[in-house]
């Protein structure tokens, strides 16, 4: 028990961290009541969610749920952040092209994901990959297989975004012919 202790004091911020999600004031009374530490029963509660996940929709529900939960949120706190659209915006609205894609995918080739095996566990790692702000893996995708060839279909449409301007910076003059 002793060499779980750093574990359980870590566990133990964390949760404290999130008191109304965590529900850390019933965990408090559970610890009081058994003398057991409330990291055990928080780590039970998400075990329980976890099987029933697993028992209602199976690896694809907990694989979608992976790609939605907390990048809803991200992109929740980014349109909140402000009025312009930030690096965080930009990024989330990246993800979501990105991942928005994968599930049409997913829709319109069902045989296929049928015959990848563990597809599903493999989604579940790549979605992270797209979300997690060490990679950044969706501005990754969208810059070399996404945006060269979509960007060119926008080219004379009024929609073609324009990087300097929307950056807030000076466009580049036009050369003169001398």
């Amino acid at each position: 028990m002793d060499k779980l202790e750093p574990y359980i004091k870590k566990a133990d911020d964390f949760i404290a961290q999130y008191p109304s999600v965590t529900q850390y004031e019933k965990l408090k009374e559970l610890e009081t009541k058994t003398g057991q530490p409330k990291v055990f029963f928080f780590l039970g509660g998400v075990i329980i969610v976890i099987s029933l996940i697993f028992a209602i929709g199976g690896i694809k529900l907990f694989s979608d749920l992976i790609g939605f939960l907390y990048p809803a949120y991200m992109s929740f706190k980014a349109l909140e952040g402000g009025k312009t659209v930030d690096g965080d915006a930009t990024q989330w609205m990246t993800y979501w092209i990105i991942f928005s894609s994968l599930n049409l995918f997913e829709s319109a080739a069902p045989y296929l994901v049928e015959h990848i095996k563990f597809y599903y566990f493999i989604k579940c790692g790549g979605v992270l990959w797209l979300w997690h702000p060490s990679s950044n893996g969706a501005e990754v995708i969208y810059k070399s297989a996404v945006r060269p060839y979509i960007l060119p279909m926008l080219e004379g449409s009024s929609a073609t975004p324009k990087p300097a301007a929307a950056a807030g910076e000076k466009e580049p003059e036009a050369k003169k012919d001398e």
